[in-house]
């Protein structure tokens, strides 16, 4: 112990600090006593410097792997803790779907039925004083949408949000979202969504000791834990107004039959989703209606010049209708698959790190 340079000890030994408390609570005394070995050892032999250099320039990468391995057990642990916040296990069952019941399914068809409907029905027998370019009027679309969703939808939350009301949901939110992007304040909405999300992971992972969420929370989660696709039938849910963006040329709305056409696809594709139980047959219905939906209204501008560049969020002119259209569908496609996608990689991760 004599032999060994009192300068390099304490310096191996203030690095140590940089290390993350837990890792060197477990490890540091046997890493100080190995380095310490490992000068004595190497200084008999004349190769103190090439020893100390090679350890200098490992402890980096090992201070990577060291802070990478709390991160990871920090996220273990708050899954863990999440899964007890939220367990289902002591609720009823859940409520059927539109899988096992025709009823069911035609109760979580509705906003599309009733949206659909109106949206015909506005397009190709317009009443008495409704003008032209009503696509366009944020105003009048929240007198139509607000009424016909919000109240559903905080009625699907009191209830533990059943499939039916995601339509509801997504729509609305939509809504809300393309007017807060119209007036220019999407990122303090994103702001104030993204730090709710952060506080309620804080409670939850803080705590002291688990705790049970709000019955009505537990509720939630019971639905979403179900079938998470089901969060996708609610970016689903707002293809009504996606509708009126890409048919905004209202004063060509009663010639053309794609309207139409895409209106029915939007149905069609949500009852193929509503009865299909498998995880595959429950996706593609949505990103074919989609798909099917933003094709006819590329069909339409092609038969008949105009509109697109009259909505806010449209690019500029130079980047034209048809690449408008296929970064709308982009979007969209993103927006249907992230909840799959993001529950895929969360399985993976806990096979290969089992909680």
């Amino acid at each position: 112990m004599s032999n060994v340079p009192g300068f390099t000890a304490r310096v191996y030994h203030l690095f140590l600090r940089a290390y993350p408390p837990n890792y060197i609570e477990t490890f540091g005394n046997e890493m100080y006593s190995t380095f310490i070995e490992g000068t004595e050892e190497t200084q008999s032999q004349s190769a103190l410097i090439s020893y100390i250099i090679r350890e200098f320039r490992e402890m980096p990468k090992a201070l990577l792997k060291a802070y990478w391995h709390a991160c990871k057990n920090k996220i273990l642990n708050g899954i863990q803790l999440l899964s007890e916040a939220t367990r289902t296990s002591d609720l009823a069952p859940a409520p059927p779907d539109g899988r096992e019941s025709w009823l069911q399914a035609v109760l979580e068809l509705s906003p599309f039925l009733i949206s659909g409907l109106l949206l015909i029905l506005i397009s190709y027998l317009p009443f008495d004083g409704m003008r032209a370019g009503w696509q366009r009027d944020l105003g009048f679309l929240g007198k139509v949408i607000i009424p016909l969703t919000l109240p559903a939808f905080i009625i699907g939350m009191m209830r533990g949000l059943p499939r039916w009301a995601y339509p509801f949901g997504g729509l609305f939110l939509s809504y809300q979202a393309l007017v807060a992007f119209q007036s220019g304040q999407w990122l303090f909405l994103i702001v104030m969504l993204f730090a709710s999300v952060i506080l309620a992971a804080a409670t939850i992972f803080t705590s002291p000791q688990p705790f049970l969420l709000p019955v009505q929370l537990q509720r939630i989660g019971q639905s979403l834990s179900l079938d998470w696709t089901r969060l996708s039938y609610g970016f689903y849910g707002a293809m009504p107004l996606l509708i009126i963006m890409a048919f905004d040329d209202s004063h060509l709305n009663n010639r053309t039959p794609y309207l139409a056409l895409s209106v029915l696809i939007m149905v069609g594709s949500a009852l193929i989703y509503c009865r299909s139980r498998d995880l595959t047959m429950q996706i593609m219905p949505l990103l074919a209606g989609l798909t099917l939906i933003i094709c006819g209204a590329w069909l339409d501008q092609v038969s008949f010049a105009g509109g697109l560049m009259n909505w806010d969020t449209s690019p500029p002119p130079r980047i034209g209708e048809t690449t408008w259209m296929l970064l709308l569908w982009i979007q969209w496609v993103f927006l249907i698959l992230s909840p799959v996608l993001l529950i895929s990689v969360g399985r993976v991760f806990n096979q290969k790190h089992p909680v």
